[in-house]
């Protein structure tokens, strides 16, 4: 066969090989491509439903806001809710599995961070460091003789099971009476079946307001104040760096743009926090954290 002959051959075998490899390339770009424009469904524990001044409000929205700022760069989301009555145990258990929810938010302990992963953006800005006093009107002339931790440890507190502030409490020497359920720990304080309750300062003015008709009240006087800082982040499953990653982008365009401080603001109870803070006749009593990771 002439040199020429040869030649055209080739070409025409590698033009052959050429568009059968594109043909064979086309439709995995065509499905990476569907899978950017199928929706990210993200499940939450809860009902998706909160009053405005409610914290669960506040988280779920600001998660809706760290999806919605990568929404251009990531592709469409979809916000899932999924309602048990099982706590914060549960929906610990479930997001290590993998099972029924994708995301959760909660303080980081050592053994949170060790079996899920932490988007490492504190969601409450500092507030979750102090703790409130709810006690009931009955007992303030008690509470305002209290001058040291010392004093305070002879008061009985209110805690749920595995909540973190219940376990820096007992590591801190104080007696603990644990209630079966969230709402229940109002009624058994109002029931003296202890003296106090400790709430993060972004959590108090929303507790008074729901449980008005029960006699309770803030102690005006005391704070408590870790000595090494609880973080509240967002909680994903270990393995699944992608939302992670996804999440932790949104809030820092969400910081950067002050859409953040813009939702954490409109809480009204964060505001009143905040407030608490700056108030000069507040006495502080610092305790122990052994959790961080």
């Amino acid at each position: 066969m002439p040199q020429s002959a040869l030649l055209c051959v080739s070409l025409l075998l590698s033009a052959i090989f050429f568009f059968t490899q594109a043909a064979h390339a086309e439709p995995k770009t065509e499905g990476h491509n569907q899978a950017r424009t199928t929706p990210l469904k993200v499940v939450v524990p809860g009902s998706g439903k909160a009053a405005p001044h409610e914290p669960y409000f506040y988280y779920v929205n600001l998660l809706r806001l760290a999806l919605e700022k990568t929404r251009a760069s990531d592709g469409d989301f979809e916000l899932g809710f999924h309602q048990h009555s099982g706590g914060i145990e549960r929906d610990r258990t479930m997001l290590i599995a993998g099972v029924g929810i994708d995301a959760m938010w909660a303080s980081v302990t050592r053994e949170r961070a060790e079996k899920l992963r932490v988007v490492e953006v504190d969601l409450l800005k500092n507030l979750n460091n102090y703790r409130a006093l709810l006690i009931h009107k009955d007992k303030q002339a008690q509470f305002s003789k209290v001058t040291s931790l010392a004093q305070l440890r002879r008061f009985k507190t209110g805690t749920g099971p595995y909540w973190t502030d219940g376990i820096i409490m007992k590591d801190n020497g104080f007696t603990l009476v644990y209630g079966a359920n969230y709402g229940g720990l109002f009624k058994m304080l109002a029931k003296h079946r202890f003296d106090f309750f400790s709430r993060g300062l972004h959590e108090i003015e929303s507790d008074l307001i729901a449980f008005a008709s029960l006699g309770l009240m803030q102690e005006p006087r005391l704070l408590l104040k870790y000595d090494r800082p609880v973080r509240y982040c967002f909680f994903v499953n270990k393995d699944n760096h992608a939302l992670a990653d996804r999440i932790e982008r949104g809030l820092r365009l969400a910081q950067a743009d002050g859409s953040f401080d813009e939702l954490f603001f409109s809480m009204p109870n964060f505001k009143y926090g905040y407030e608490m803070l700056r108030d000069p006749q507040r006495l502080i009593l610092q305790i122990t954290n052994k959790t961080n990771p």
